[in-house]
């Protein structure tokens, strides 16, 4: 079983507290001149008496956490909701993001069959089997 020293044997455990000391030039040891507290870790060498509280019965136990707190005030913000309990959303980004792309993919492809035949009837069939190709291919490759 481990037992901590008590502070007169030169190794103390200095949890909370720990003493002050001076070295002696000519020998290089310590002399105890009184006791402080400190809430930091290390360990402390030195003759003399100790004033503090020993720290045998925090032997084995480690010290407790905090609970956690739930944040006031989550990041990123929430959408609001109505009283239904649903967000306001009709879409979400990436079905936004899909449509958006596939518009674009449309009417570039319309434009382009317009300029190319003068023909308004085929530049519309062209954009809108461009904007279904392009929604399916931009579905697949998107992340959800």
């Amino acid at each position: 079983m481990y037992t901590h020293p008590t502070p007169g044997q030169g190794n103390q455990h200095s949890q909370n507290v720990t003493q002050a000391t001076t070295a002696s030039p000519a020998t290089g040891t310590g002399t105890s001149t009184g006791a402080a507290t400190t809430t930091g870790a290390g360990t402390g060498t030195g003759t003399g008496t100790g004033t503090g509280v020993p720290q045998a019965h925090h032997a084995g136990y480690a010290p407790q956490a905090i609970p956690h707190q739930p944040p006031q005030h989550p990041w990123p913000p929430q959408p609001q909701t109505p009283a239904g309990g649903s967000p306001t959303a009709l879409l979400g980004l990436r079905s936004a993001i899909i449509l958006v792309l596939g518009v674009l993919v449309g009417t570039g492809a319309g434009v382009l069959t317009y300029l190319a035949e003068r023909n308004a009837a085929a530049a519309i069939l062209a954009g809108g089997a461009a904007f279904g190709g392009a929604v399916l291919f931009f579905h697949t490759i998107i992340a959800t």
